[in-house]
C-alpha cells in the first residue's frame, strides 16, 4: 500500500512528478467522453464517396486530454461484394504508445452484422464517436447510414460536468429503439404500397387501351416581301410536344443554326438568322402525337 499525494514545490529535487500522476488530478473529477459545447464536440458526418469527416472537438480518456482543431477526414474500406458491415469511428487511448488517435474498426461481413465491440483493457481504452452502416456494393456513405453514439455513455459518452457525467445510456438506447422500430414499420409500409401499386399497374396494362393519333400540319409560304420572321400558323404548337421541319426552295433548315423558334400556339414564329428575299418559297411542318 502506497500513499501519494501532491502538488508541492521542489527542495533539492525532492518533489518530482510524472505525467500519469499530473494528469491522475482529474481522477473523479472529470468523467471520459467527449466535450459537448468544444467545436463540433466530434461529430462525424458523411464526406465524398466512402470519405467521412470528424468535426474540430475535445475529450478525454483516463484523465489524458485530446484535442481536434481542425475537420479529419477518413477513408472507409471498400464495401464487400454480397455482405454488410458496421464501421465504427472511435477515439482510442493507447497507453502503450502514449497517443489517443482517431481509429476505423470494421466488423466481420455478414448479411446482418454486428457492431463491433469497444476495447477496454488496462492498456487501451476505445471510444465509440458513431457506427457507420456500410451496406454491400455501396460505393458512397450518406448521413443516414451513420448513427452518431457519443451520447451513449457505455461507449462514449458527454462530459458535462466536474463531478459526474450525465448517464443518457438508458434514454440513448429507448430513443435507438424506437428509432428502429419506426424505420422498420415505415419500411414494411412502402413494400405494401410498393405490392399495391404494383398489382394496379399490372391489371391497368392488361386492361387499358390507349388510341393514339398522328397530328400532321403543313404550311407552304411564297414570299410577297422580304422578311426575316415567318408564321408557322398550328394555333396549337409547343416545342414540348411538337417536332417542327422547315426548309427553303426545297432546301432543309436547321434550328438553332439557320432559325429559332419564337412563342407558342397561335403566336408561334420562326425567327430567320437572315433576311429572305421575296419569291422564295417556304414550307413549315409540324407533327405531334395526341391520345385519343
Amino acid at each position: 500500500m502506497a500513499v501519494t499525494y501532491g502538488f508541492f514545490n521542489s527542495v533539492n529535487g525532492d518533489r518530482k512528478y510524472n505525467a500519469d500522476q499530473m494528469s491522475s488530478y482529474f481522477d473523479g473529477l472529470v468523467t471520459d467522453g467527449v466535450y459537448e459545447k468544444m467545436g463540433d464536440a466530434l461529430i462525424v458526418k458523411a464526406g465524398t464517396g466512402m470519405q467521412v469527416s470528424i468535426g474540430k472537438g475535445r475529450a478525454v480518456i483516463r484523465s489524458k486530454w485530446f484535442d481536434n482543431d481542425a475537420s479529419y477526414i477518413i477513408n472507409l474500406n471498400p464495401a464487400h461484394a454480397t455482405l454488410n458491415r458496421y464501421t465504427a469511428i472511435c477515439l482510442r487511448l493507447n497507453l502503450e504508445e502514449r497517443k489517443i488517435d482517431f481509429y476505423m474498426k470494421d466488423s466481420a461481413d455478414a448479411t446482418t452484422p454486428v457492431k463491433p465491440a469497444m476495447e477496454d483493457s488496462q492498456t487501451v481504452k476505445e471510444l465509440c464517436l458513431a457506427y457507420i452502416y456500410v451496406k454491400r456494393r455501396v460505393t458512397e456513405i450518406t448521413q443516414a447510414d451513420i448513427t452518431d453514439t457519443r451520447a451513449n455513455t457505455q461507449i462514449c459518452g458527454w462530459v458535462t460536468g466536474l463531478i459526474r457525467q450525465v448517464d443518457t445510456s438508458q434514454l440513448f438506447l429507448q430513443w435507438q429503439d424506437a428509432y428502429e422500430k419506426n424505420i422498420a414499420e415505415m419500411d414494411e409500409w412502402k413494400k405494401k404500397q410498393q405490392d399495391s401499386f404494383d398489382e394496379w399497374f399490372r391489371t391497368l396494362t392488361d386492361q387499358l387501351n390507349v388510341k393514339t393519333k398522328l397530328y400532321d400540319y403543313k404550311k407552304t409560304v411564297t414570299l410577297e416581301e422580304d422578311s426575316d420572321e415567318i408564321h408557322i400558323g398550328d394555333n396549337f404548337y409547343n416545342q414540348d410536344d411538337t417536332v417542327l421541319y422547315a426548309n427553303i426552295n426545297g432546301i432543309q433548315l436547321v434550328e438553332g443554326v439557320d432559325y429559332t423558334i419564337e412563342g407558342i400556339g397561335a403566336g408561334s414564329y420562326l425567327k430567320l438568322k437572315n433576311v429572305i428575299e421575296t419569291g422564295n418559297i417556304i414550307e413549315i411542318r409540324t407533327m405531334r402525337s395526341v391520345i385519343g
